[in-house]
Order: C-alpha cells, then structure tokens, then sequence
C-alpha cells in the first residue's frame, strides 16, 4: 500500500541480523528468542532480555524475548545492532547458568564484559551500574555496514509518560539528555464564606459547600 507505515523492515532486520551474528559470533550456539520492539517502560534502556521463557507456541515450545526499545530505534544501524549483540550476550550466559547481572539486572558483572568484548563490543564500567555501557568496535561497525541492510531502521517512538503524554527533556550537566519532570497543574482554590471549608480544582467550577449549602467563592 502506498503511504504505508510499517516496523516489519526492522524486525525482519533484526531477526535476520541476529541469525548472522548468531553463526559469526556465537558458533550457532544461541537458542532463537522472540525478538519485538516496544516502548521503553523502564526508563532509558535500549533494550532488554528476558530472564524466563515468557512467549509460548500452539506446539508448547517456549522462548525468551529480546526487546529493542522503540524510543531508540532511529538510531545509525551499527549502534541498534550493538543494543542487539549486547543483549545476545546475556543469552549466551543465561544459557550457560551463568549470572552476569545482580540488583534487578541493572548491575552488570565482570562476566558480562569478558564475554561482550569476545565479541566486538567495547565496554565501559558505569559508577553504579557495573559494565552496562558497550559501544561498537570499529571491526563491528565495519561488519555491521557491510552486512546490515541500509534503511530499516527509520522509525522510533515518541517518549512518552504511561499515559500517554509527550516527555519533554533538556540538556543536563555533561551534555546528556534529561527527562524533566510533569508539568504540574494549575489549581484553583476555593472558599466557603460562612464556614472556611476549601475546595481546589483543575478548572473553572461553580461549587457548593456541603456543610453550608452556599456558593464557594474563587480565592484570589
């Protein structure tokens, strides 16, 4: 349909480049997740794995999900397919037994980083959440443009509050981006003449006392 709007070009994109870095990287050795791209409910991931098998199919085989977070997607191809082997990473070791990550996975261990940088990913310690940052080398950049198909990745999400409404960010120390927080609403005070009971609303209103039974008046 012409006008159409779609994400299926990444997620084919990223189910055929994690079937590559499967054979490059791993020797085949990884197990096939469900990979889908949704909102980043946990505020400033990339993207994430599941600890658990948490997709099941008619035949009772169960797999776990590989998410890329659709607030980030938009990004050049080398650094969502980086997001993409970061997280193969923590299947190879969840396959293994072997724990890579402690205090509700935000801290990444020593474990993590020996295997990320095995392949093609440098890593940096983060001050409270251990060797969480991984960047591409430049073999990995040079690998992915050569084997990535240009284009795919050409949408995100906006960020959002979970209700819905647009996040608004601005510059903080060192440059990065900050999320800043809800505006707050405009409340407007009202006040019973006869007996002091106060009332606030979101908006204009004609309210009535309930224990005086008398217009309350809009403070100033």
């Amino acid at each position: 349909m012409k006008g159409e709007v779609t994400i299926q070009s990444a997620i084919d994109e990223l189910q055929r480049m994690f079937k590559f870095l499967n054979a490059h990287y791993f020797n085949n050795e990884l197990e096939r997740p469900v990979i889908t791209i949704l909102t980043d409910y946990k505020g400033g991931a990339y993207g994430w794995i599941s600890v658990g098998k948490v997709w099941s199919s008619k035949d009772d085989a169960w797999f776990r999900e590989i998410n890329l977070c659709a607030e980030y997607l938009n990004r050049p191809a080398e650094l969502v397919i980086t997001t993409l082997q970061h997280e193969m990473c923590h299947l190879l070791n969840l396959q293994n037994g072997v724990q890579d990550c402690s205090r509700g996975g935000l801290y990444h261990n020593a474990r993590f980083r020996d295997v990320a940088e095995a392949r093609g990913l440098i890593v940096k310690q983060h001050a409270t959440h251990g060797f969480c940052m991984t960047e591409p080398s430049s073999d990995f950049i040079e690998l992915v443009k050569a084997n990535c198909r240009a284009g795919c990745f050409k949408l995100e999400r906006m960020k959002t509050y979970r209700d819905g409404t647009p996040k608004t960010t601005k510059t903080g120390a060192g440059g990065q981006v900050v999320t800043t927080s809800r505006t707050k609403q405009s409340y407007r005070k009202y006040i019973c003449a006869a007996c002091g009971l106060i009332a606030r609303t979101t908006r204009d209103a004609e309210l009535i006392c309930s224990t005086c039974q008398q217009a309350m008046a809009l403070a100033e």
